[in-house]
């Protein structure tokens, strides 16, 4: 099912009810009977612009029916009103067909229109063509708001990362920080909450020294030994050793003995066959 079938089978299994707006009582009159033709409730008819937007507020037809040139407000006019107080399909009646007519009436929001006078196939068509094509209005309107509030509720969401590099209320003794709620968190549990960022815990040397000193001892006599080691094969041997834990060449021994951590360490002995040796003695 495509095209004006599928649009009709929208409506067919519910009373559609319109508004009719026309000054002429004789083209108002033959308006009327086709509508009851095709089955379709006429719920109101106006004279003019201003009762149309009166009566479409009362009444809240499903389609406005509506003259282009009437008093008080012309067609175009009222079209808009009606779009910004109670959003409705509205098919315009038109006496000739004018380029800069229909354009006008598209940017006012009308869906569709006649040409006087129109048939009952005609009219049937017109009104179910604006309201398909007021429901896909609807729905790309409501969808548009939707992602607007879902870019405002992301800018939000950045915003609270942001803070992350503000003032931050931190308690001077055991390091938690005090969230908008006014509790203290962790401050792993305060990050992980306000950013993407991810905690692998370890510990520092001086924590190490001060939980563990037996095996902080033990780990500071292990790279000591390997920089003995490399000391005794020799400068070039070195710098060689060097490279391979990402360091300069231009750097001395005491440099690589500060940064030499426990991976650095496990990369040296899968290059350098003299660490197996020290491993084995």
């Amino acid at each position: 099912m495509v095209g004006r079938e599928r649009d009709q089978a929208i409506f067919m299994d519910r009373e559609v009810r319109v508004l009719i707006v026309e000054d002429d009582s004789l083209v108002c009159e033959m308006i009327e009977g086709l509508l009851e033709d095709i089955k379709y409730t006429v719920v109101g008819k106006a004279t003019d612009g201003r009762r149309a937007l009166e009566l479409a507020q009362a009444l809240r037809p499903d389609v406005v029916l509506m003259d282009i040139e009437m008093p008080h407000m012309n067609g175009l006019e009222a079209t808009r009103h009606i779009y910004e107080c109670c959003p409705t399909p509205v098919v315009i009646l038109t006496a000739y067909e004018n380029s800069e007519l229909l354009a006008q009436a598209s940017a006012a929001g009308v869906g569709a229109y006649l040409v006087k006078p129109p048939n009952k196939r005609q009219v049937e068509r017109a009104l179910v063509i604006a309201m398909a094509r007021f429901n896909d209005l609807m729905t790309l309107r409501q969808l548009n708001e939707e992602l607007q509030t879902r870019n405002q509720e992301l800018q939000t969401a950045l915003a609270q990362v942001k803070t992350l590099s503000g003032l931050l209320p931190i308690c001077s003794s055991c390091k938690k920080i005090r969230n908008d709620q006014g509790y203290w968190q962790q401050v792993e549990i305060y990050i992980a909450e306000h950013s993407e960022a991810e905690f692998s815990h370890g510990l520092c040397s001086d924590c190490m020294l001060k939980l563990y000193p037996d095996t902080y001892e033990k780990s500071l006599q292990r790279k000591q030994d390997i920089i003995n080691v490399l000391t005794r094969r020799g400068q070039a041997d070195l710098k060689t050793i060097a490279a391979g834990v990402g360091l300069p060449e231009s750097n001395t021994l005491n440099r690589l003995e500060n940064m030499i951590t426990e991976g650095q360490v496990r990369r040296l002995k899968e290059n350098d066959q003299t660490l197996y040796e020290l491993k084995n003695s």
